[in-house]
């Protein structure tokens, strides 16, 4: 014999699941409020006719409702939350084939961690290191526009150089993206543009996880990381202990801004709703400069350990004149940019034009295209600017000296930018 309150229990569950009040259901079955408040109470019971139309208003089966085995073991799909797990793990599946053919990857499975392997057999000390990167607020910009491509490349470059400033080469990488249920589409060419970035910096690639949760991310959002891990013998680490009174400092192009400088920009933007809508000079689409993604160094820096001509590197991430940048410059030695010789780029000019920074603090907020500083020996400078500029722009913009008259302070400047 069904029981009513039982019954009555489930009707009152299945209506507030999909957010009718008693009336609501009443008005969709053209009677009282009253019958339904009845039902519900476990004072009366619906008739046949009225089971299947309730049923079919709550989208739920009569079974459900009235059959106590059903109930019991009712259970929330996934997507009962929006995500569609068998479209998802197709397309982890597909993503599978982007990990790097490398024998020293032995397992890089999604949503798993990554087994590997590292050649250390040359080196007397090895020391390894690894970090985790997210694009910082520039993410936020990159994904209202859709350009993800570049900001996927845009974290892979920036965390390979986070170890490249200690003169560790990265060995493998492996990236996350956390989202709604975002574009296959896109999310395929993000993957795509982590594994082009890892093969231009000879990294191996383990592949990009994708954690699907619509619950708490909308369609259109997503969030990224990417974590790096390699290994240097501890006699090539660059600590800044190897830099010198006289060496000099070559500072080495790349594109587009840091993610730290993104709040800079959004206060800019607010000022001057119309700034992304503008051209910059020969025609250039500010927002495109903007999100060029970085570049990462390897190559730069490879070639001048090998040849024994780095003393020290220096990531600039949101400024040239970043004290934190400059730490390892050992005691009473500090970097004296000349600013005269700071090339300017057309983005870096287009963002002084807007008349909303002054000229003397601007080089304090941007990196003005400057993505990395070598420093290298005063009789090895010509041949470090020339192996460097096989591969990048680069300019010769300062030296090491004592810091007489700048105690402390580990970088400054001298002269003006030419603007």
């Amino acid at each position: 014999m069904l029981d009513k309150k039982s019954v009555g229990r489930r009707i009152a569950y299945y209506r507030k699941d999909k957010g009718f009040t008693q009336k609501e259901l009443a008005d969709s079955l053209n009677i009282s409020f009253q019958s339904v408040s009845k039902w519900e109470a476990g004072y009366s019971f619906p008739t046949v006719e009225m089971l299947y139309e309730m049923a079919n208003i709550l989208n739920v089966t009569v079974d459900l409702l009235l059959n106590d085995s059903v109930w019991e073991n009712r259970w929330i799909r996934y997507l009962d939350t929006g995500l569609d797990t068998k479209k998802l793990y197709e397309l982890k599946r597909e993503l599978l084939k982007l990990n790097s053919d490398d024998e020293r990857i032995f397992s890089a499975g999604y949503a798993d961690a990554y087994l590997f392997r590292m050649d250390t057999s040359g080196m007397k000390e090895p020391i390894y290191a690894s970090i985790t990167c997210t694009p910082g607020s520039k993410e936020k910009l990159a994904a209202e526009y859709r350009y993800n491509r570049e900001i996927c490349a845009d974290v892979v470059s920036g965390t390979i150089n986070f170890l490249l400033q200690y003169g560790v080469e990265s060995m493998i990488l492996k990236g996350m993206i956390v989202c709604g249920n975002y574009n296959q589409d896109q999310l395929r060419l993000m993957a795509e543009a982590m594994k082009e970035q890892c093969q231009k910096n000879d990294v191996m690639f383990a592949g990009m996880e994708i954690a699907a949760q619509p619950v708490n991310y909308g369609t259109e959002e997503y969030h990224i990381n990417v974590t790096v891990t390699g290994v240097q013998d501890r006699e090539k680490i660059l600590d800044g202990s190897q830099i010198r009174e006289g060496d000099i400092l070559i500072g080495i192009r790349t594109d587009g801004i840091d993610g730290t400088n993104y709040p800079i920009i959004k206060v800019m933007l607010d000022r001057n709703p119309r700034l992304f809508q503008e051209k910059m000079e020969e025609g250039h689409s500010f927002l495109d400069e903007l999100l060029k993604p970085g570049r990462a160094f390897t190559g730069e820096i490879r070639a001048l350990q090998q040849r024994g001509l780095l003393h020290g590197a220096v990531r600039t991430q949101n400024s040239i004149l970043k004290r934190r940048s400059w730490k390892g410059v050992p005691e009473g030695l500090g970097a004296c940019i000349d600013l005269c010789a700071v090339p300017v780029f057309p983005l870096h000019r287009f963002l002084f034009q807007q008349d909303m920074i002054g000229e003397r603090v601007f080089p304090y907020h941007f990196n003005m295209g400057i993505g990395m500083i070598a420093v290298v020996p005063e009789d090895g400078w010509k041949e470090a600017m020339e192996m460097i500029g096989q591969m990048s722009p680069c300019w010769r913009i300062g030296r090491i000296m004592k810091d007489t008259g700048h105690e402390g302070e580990k970088v400054w400047t001298e002269g003006r930018i030419l603007w």
